[in-house]
């Protein structure tokens, strides 16, 4: 799996932006890998809306992993699938949410870094840690490393971080 080699140093990178005062120009990302990060962050809001565990998994190679905002790990596409089907009938049933490409970076030709906001709302129970802002939305960052593999970008390692209070 050469894209999870590359994931180690895509975190350090993400590191490095974070702390440099001026980003250097990011490389231009091609067409298909663009419209493919476009189409996977479309089909998160699309089976998150609709609680559909199977549309979800879609996005994920079995070989997968998820660490959610509260740090806890998921290994595998159907852990991750039944993590948010346990999510959608819990705390997180009848939520709504919305997402946004903010950044892409190719980290070579099948890798890539795809960075999306997501904004989530109709919460039952917020979970351990989230800040929940006065409208009630808990805003998220989110990375997922997606790897093409068998004609097909899908994802090989997620993040997701709460986006603390202003």
């Amino acid at each position: 799996m050469p894209c999870l080699s590359s994931l180690f140093a895509a975190m350090l990178l993400a590191f490095a932006g974070s702390v440099a005062a001026a980003a250097p120009s990011e490389p231009l990302v091609p067409k298909e890998a663009r419209e493919a990060a476009e189409a996977m962050v479309a089909r998160f809001v699309a089976s998150w809306n609709q609680a559909d565990g199977a549309a979800y998994g879609m996005n994920y190679w079995p070989d997968a992993e998820l660490v959610d905002p509260s740090g806890v790990i998921s290994r595998g596409q159907a852990a991750i699938v039944q993590e948010h089907i346990d999510l959608w009938a819990g705390i997180f049933k009848g939520s709504r949410i919305t997402g946004k490409v903010r950044r892409i970076r190719m980290l070579g030709p099948t890798c890539m870094m795809v960075d999306f906001d997501a904004e989530l709302t109709g919460v039952r129970q917020l979970p351990p840690g989230s800040p929940v802002d006065a409208a009630g939305v808990l805003r998220n960052h989110l990375k997922h490393i997606m790897e093409y593999r068998q004609g097909a970008w899908k994802v090989v390692a997620a993040q997701n971080t709460f986006i603390a209070r202003p």
